[in-house]
């Protein structure tokens, strides 16, 4: 009879009972098969029964890739022991540094799994740091180059910080004595300023998720004007979480301005190198996020003496001014006088001028004055002086035009009495020799020459029989003149 399900393997029957008639028989073992996929189902349930948790695995790297499909496989060894691990790339791109051959990590185990097609074990790591200073440094410096590659560190982008603000964001361990230092700063300087503590972790495993949530917590709350983000000294490996990624780029995309005051002075992680301002102590960025009430009271009311004395002087330099210019300028009344005896002067000899005019004269220019008084707009007049000799030019025009036409007709005649074309059409003929030229005289051709005759339509071709001469010769027609 076979065991139960989590016996062993193989079990041995009950031994039978011994009779008279036949000897006892010596037990043989039951054979049990387990198949596969049991097998490999029993070891996942072991692993996941003794690796009920996360753990940290210390080791070194070896075969370090990463796959098309974006996930790193690679090999935890020490001594002769190995394991194979992979980061899955939603993890992997949170990792704080490109693990190389021979590297000491410590791996952040999330699960032990025996990875049934390949028959291996396997172990899903979730995150992977340095072991040893050295180390450190080298991830810290490799992530500082890709970041400042992306533009997070540019002086550009920074923004300055609200001259006083009404309502400041904390975002820092509670208690502690950096939140402690803050609050008592920002009281001793405007006690009535509104302040939002966002308590977070900022130190040990998970701070910087938490620091990054914050932040992002104080920028959709949208209440406050500037976001301090800090903590007192520390080891640079209790300041680490302010050099994760998570940290920077919550700095980088956060809308409202943030200081950071991370530390003491020599203290400097990637989020001093973000933030809009970076100052060596909590209570540092507490100063420079609210100005003291004193220090501003005393800068308004120089402000103010020096407006004053400005305005002064501007008054007393107008005023010096309009007395230099007063001896160059004339008494306004003095002015006005001489101008009124100008005019004076001038009706005088107006009147003086008419009445010396003859009668004559005087009567033109009442008679005109009459006329311009009582008769047409003068606007009147020159329209009708206007169409007047607009008449006089029409007429002109169409006298030219009917006197050139005649002459163009005239001209027309005498070119066609003198064509020889028209010539032509009375009967006449265009006689050529075979050389082209006018034949005037019969004495000029002999009997078998070819001749060429014009008509006043058309032309034909004709040899002489015999030639005949007279003695009573045509005057040649007078040529035509000849143009330019």
């Amino acid at each position: 009879m076979e065991e139960g399900g989590d016996g062993p393997l193989f079990a041995r029957a009950r031994a039978p009972v011994a009779t008279a008639a036949a000897p006892a028989l010596a037990p043989k073992p039951v054979r049990r098969v387990v198949r596969v996929a049991e097998l490999v189902a029993r070891l996942r349930i072991g692993l996941q029964e003794t690796f009920p948790s996360r753990f940290w695995l210390e080791g070194e790297v070896s075969g370090y890739k990463v796959a098309r499909s974006g996930h790193a496989f690679f090999v935890l060894k020490e001594e002769n022991a190995c394991v194979e691990a992979v980061v899955w790339q939603d993890r992997l791109i949170r990792l704080p540094f490109t693990p190389e051959e021979g590297t000491s990590v410590l791996a952040l185990v999330s699960r032990v799994d025996f990875f049934a097609p390949a028959g291996r074990l396997r172990l899903h790591v979730e995150q992977l740091e340095p072991v040893g200073v050295g180390a450190l440094a080298r991830a810290l410096e490799e992530r500082k180059a890709r970041l400042r590659a992306e533009g997070l560190f540019d002086e550009a982008r920074k923004r300055p910080l609200p001259l006083l603000p009404v309502r400041i964001g904390i975002a820092t361990a509670s208690p502690s004595a950096a939140l402690r230092d803050i609050l008592k700063t920002l009281e001793q300087r405007y006690a009535d300023r509104h302040l939002l503590v966002r308590p977070c972790r900022v130190q040990g495993q998970g701070a910087a998720e938490d620091i990054a949530a914050a932040i992002d917590d104080l920028n959709r709350d949208g209440r406050a004007d500037v976001i301090l983000v800090g903590r007192g000294g520390g080891s640079a490996e209790d300041l680490w979480c302010f050099n994760e990624e998570v940290v920077v780029r919550a700095i980088a995309r956060s809308t409202i301005p943030v200081v950071a005051g991370i530390g003491h002075e020599v203290d400097w992680t990637l989020a001093d190198l973000v933030a809009d301002l970076r100052v060596a102590t909590p209570t540092a960025a507490a100063q420079r996020c609210l100005p003291e009430r004193l220090h501003l009271e005393r800068q308004l009311d120089e402000l103010a003496r020096r407006l004053g004395g400005g305005l002064v002087r501007r008054v007393d330099l107008a005023r010096a001014r309009v007395r230099a210019c007063v001896p160059a300028l004339a008494d306004p009344r003095s002015v006005v006088t001489v101008r009124t005896h100008r005019l004076e002067v001038l009706a005088t000899r107006a009147r003086e001028a008419l009445g010396q005019l003859t009668p004559a004269r005087r009567a033109r220019l009442e008679r005109a004055g009459a006329r311009l008084r009582g008769g047409l707009p003068r606007t009147d007049v020159r329209a009708a002086a206007l169409e007047r000799a607009g008449a006089r030019l029409q007429a002109a025009f169409r006298a030219s035009l009917e006197q050139a036409r005649r002459e163009l007709g005239a001209s027309a005649a005498r070119v066609e009495a003198l064509s020889p074309l028209g010539v032509l059409s009375r009967g006449f003929a265009v006689v050529r020799d075979e050389g082209g030229a006018i034949v005037r005289d019969a004495a000029t051709v002999a009997a078998g020459d070819e001749l060429s005759i014009r008509f006043a339509r058309g032309a034909a071709r004709a040899r002489v029989l015999s030639t005949e001469s007279t003695d009573d010769a045509v005057p040649a027609a007078p040529r035509p003149p000849e143009r330019d």
